[in-house]
């Protein structure tokens, strides 16, 4: 069963795009939301590979495909932890 997995990793991107646009909207653009999107971007890419293989009847890539879009959802993780460190420190730096 790999539609949960599929699943999350639009929910991902879809979250991720609709934060980047939500803060082009208010403010600048910080290059952690940049690096975040891309991340997605991976990850759904590597998801799609992945599916694809699946439906060639082939696992010689798959595995590749798996890291691919785990590195990418690792990217995202942390530049979105990062973002959030900013923005706290920015915070506190305006208090």
């Amino acid at each position: 069963m790999h539609l949960p997995l599929y699943i999350g990793v639009l929910s991902v991107l879809v979250t991720t795009a609709w934060a980047l646009i939500d803060r082009m909207r208010r403010s600048r653009i910080g290059g952690a939301l940049l690096v975040a999107f891309a991340g997605a971007l991976v990850s759904t890419a590597g998801e799609i590979w992945h599916a694809y293989t699946h439906l060639q009847l082939s696992t010689h890539s798959g595995p590749i495909a798996g890291i691919t879009s785990f590195f990418g959802f690792i990217v995202v993780v942390i530049a979105l932890w990062l973002e959030e460190r900013h923005d706290r420190r920015a915070a506190t730096d305006d208090v």
